[in-house]
Parts: C-alpha cells; structure tokens; sequence
C-alpha cells in the first residue's frame, strides 16, 4: 500500500509468509488428491506420460471386461454339456432297461427315451448368453479381442448338437442317419438301430429278445440293442469330447483375462509412480510450514511491539 513504508526484515517476513502459503497450499492439495503431480503445470513431462499411461490401463480393463463376458458365455455352453452328458447317460439306462424287460416296460421305456430325448434338444436350444449359443449353429461363433492389434483375436465356433443333418461332426449323434428332428424330437430308429438287422423301429415294443415272433428276431433285437448302446456311448465321448474343447477355450481366456488384470495394474503403478506423491514427507512438510507461518506472524507481531515500544518513549 502506498504511503506505508516496512522495514527491510518486515518486507522480508511478509515475502516469506507468501512463500510458506504458496508452498502449504501446494502441500494441502496433494495431502488432498494423493498425488504430487495433478496438471501439466506441475510436471509437463510426467504428468502427459502417467496419462498415456492411465489411458492404456484404462483400455486394458475394458478388454479385461469383454474377455470376461466372454468366459460367461462359453460356460454357459458348458454347464449345459454337463447336463447334456447326464441326459445321455439317462437314456442309455433307459435303453438298458429296456433290454429284456416285458412288453409293458418296454411301451414305457420308449416313452420315457424319446421324453428325455426331446429336452436333451430344448436344453440345448436354451443355452444361450447375450443372445449367442455355441451349442445350436455351426455357423454361430464367439470373436474376443484381446488388444488394439488385429491379430490379437481369438474366435470361437460353434457347434450343432441336436443336427438334423445326417454325419456333422459337431453333432451328439455323427452317424450317417438324420437322430434329430427339426421340432427337436428325436428320431428313434435313427439311435435305436442296427446297420445289418432290423427295419424302421419305432418303439422298443419291437424287440423282445424272449422270442422270435414278429418282423423283428431275436437274434437281431440283440443285436439292435447292442449298436444302439455303443451309438449312445459314442454321443457320451463326443459330447466329452466338445466339453474338453470347449474347456481349453476357457483356459486361454482365462490366460488372457489374468494377463490383462496385471498388466493393467502394471501400467497404472507406473502411472502412479511419476504422480503419486509421499504422503509422510507431504504431511512433514505441511507440520513444518504451519510452523514457519507461526514464526513469521509472530515476527512481525513482535517487531510491531518494539515500535510501539519506541513510540511510547517517544511520547
């Protein structure tokens, strides 16, 4: 203020007074936020390569995040090949049962196959994630992408478990003959067959192995029974078989996902490495500052006594 004349050691009190305030205030803001570096403006250099930084983390993580629903969706289609190995199971203890059992049972077992086979299609058909089922279409397929690069993709592709297309390689039943309808119900002289014996079966009430009457023999019943349970036994290895395939996807996204959760953090502990500030040494500096503000005031309070001091001899 003009008019008002300091001497040199109040001049220089004040200008350290500003000094600690600017520097307590620089103390309190990263006490505050954590960080030694909140703008360019406090270190141009670190603070654009923390962002760059952050910024890959952060896009790291939203990968993280579609790899993951891309595990969810491939274990859905697993949990339901586990269901669909106890089903197949299920059947061929119906078939078994059905072997040697009277005419009534058998009425009753061929019932109860073509039941469970009728869910083992709409089971399939409900597995589905986000609108994607791995288990219906050969042509339906899963595509993650792992990063920014191109050829960092890997796709999955589906399989068609209840076909109605005869030897698909992707199907429960991979024989010549069509075993399921496209209503889902299955097509019972396709399972319950023979290639050398037998006609159309529509029933297990055709075969009875404790006589030879009828279109059917014996001898060939047997022998019907048997293919149809080795034609079972081989839709349980396969669905194994998909089932394992369908793991080892899992595993490599699941490689993937853990790769970039420590990646991700990798890149933000380096971020915060060239910001993050010491709270301890910012906390001792914030002590020592109010301290020197404390001595300056009272400097200039004491300085303000001897004047008056002065002035009152004076008088």
């Amino acid at each position: 203020m003009s008019g008002i004349t300091l001497t040199s050691t109040e001049t220089q009190t004040l200008a350290s007074l500003s000094q600690a305030s600017t520097l307590f205030n620089t103390t309190q803001e990263e006490l505050n936020t954590g960080k030694k570096v909140n703008s360019a403006a406090d270190d141009a250099v670190a603070y654009f390569r923390s962002k760059s930084l952050y910024d890959r983390s952060s896009q790291i993580q939203t990968r993280k995040a579609n790899i993951d629903q891309s595990i969810q969706s491939v274990q859905a289609a697993l949990t339901a090949t586990s269901a669909v190995d106890g089903l197949l199971k299920q059947l061929q203890g119906v078939l078994e049962g059905a072997r040697g059992a009277t005419l009534s049972d058998r009425v009753s077992a061929t019932i109860q196959f073509k039941n469970i086979a009728q869910q083992l299609a709409q089971l399939v058909k409900d597995t589905s994630y986000q609108g994607l089922n791995l288990l219906t279409s050969t042509s339906a397929s899963l595509t993650t992408q792992f990063s920014e690069r191109t050829a960092a993709t890997f796709t999955i592709h589906g399989y068609s478990f209840a076909s109605t297309s005869a030897g698909n390689s992707n199907s429960l039943f991979t024989g010549s003959a069509v075993a399921f309808q496209s209503d889902g119900t299955l097509n019972f002289s396709a399972v319950v067959a023979s290639s050398g014996a037998g006609g159309s079966i529509s029933g297990f009430s055709q075969l009875n192995l404790s006589s030879s009457t009828g279109s059917i023999t014996a001898s060939e019943a047997a022998v019907i029974f048997t293919e149809s349970d080795n034609r079972l036994s081989a839709a349980i290895s396969q669905n194994q078989a998909l089932t394992a395939a369908l793991g080892t996807n899992v595993d490599i996204l699941q490689a993937r996902s853990t790769f970039s959760a420590a990646y991700a953090s990798t890149l933000s502990a380096g971020g915060d490495k060239l910001t993050l500030a010491d709270l301890n040494v910012e906390a001792a500096n914030s002590q020592a500052l109010t301290l020197r503000q404390q001595i300056g005031i009272q400097s200039l309070s004491v300085t303000g006594t001897q004047n008056s001091s002065i002035l009152t001899l004076l008088r």
